[in-house]
């Protein structure tokens, strides 16, 4: 492939998409696995990241059909590494909360953004990402506001 071809590639939205995707099924499956003290927010995220490898599915399903080879490399998910950074060791609830609200929000608004700049197919397809996103963001800041009510609760209870 030609640098021109590269570049192309690169260019496209689903493909960006996708690599967005990928990347926070990855994020999502590391934060599991390091979470000390929230049962409700690891069950939330092995639902959630099922979900996010889906949707890479169809995006790359959508590639396929339009003639452009999906790229799912480590090289090029590491362009985004910066993006995805996760502190090393274990992680509390209210971080991986706080983590995953910022990443899931900068996915969201990049789908949207990403929508407004295509058409057709593409653009439904990036649209339905782009809400299902959303409601997953704000089931996540529900539960936040509800664990942390709980957890005000209990400190005034002391």
């Amino acid at each position: 492939m030609n640098a021109r071809d590269e570049r192309l590639l690169d260019e496209n939205p689903l493909q960006h998409e996708l690599r967005d995707l990928i990347c926070l099924a990855v994020v999502g499956d590391h934060v599991r696995w390091v979470l000390t003290d929230d049962d409700e927010l690891a069950d939330w995220l092995a639902e959630a990241v099922q979900e996010w490898r889906g949707w890479a599915e169809r995006l790359a399903a959508q590639l396929v059909t339009s003639h452009v080879a999906p790229d799912g490399r480590v090289r090029a998910l590491a362009k985004d590494i910066r993006l995805n950074w996760v502190p090393d060791g274990w992680l509390a609830g209210e971080a991986a909360r706080t983590l995953l609200a910022g990443r899931l929000t900068w996915v969201v608004e990049w789908a949207r953004y990403r929508r407004s700049q295509t058409e057709g197919t593409d653009a439904e397809l990036l649209d339905s990402v782009a809400m299902a996103l959303e409601t997953q963001l704000r089931a996540l800041m529900k539960d936040a506001d509800a664990a942390w009510m709980l957890e005000r609760e209990r400190h005034h209870r002391r």
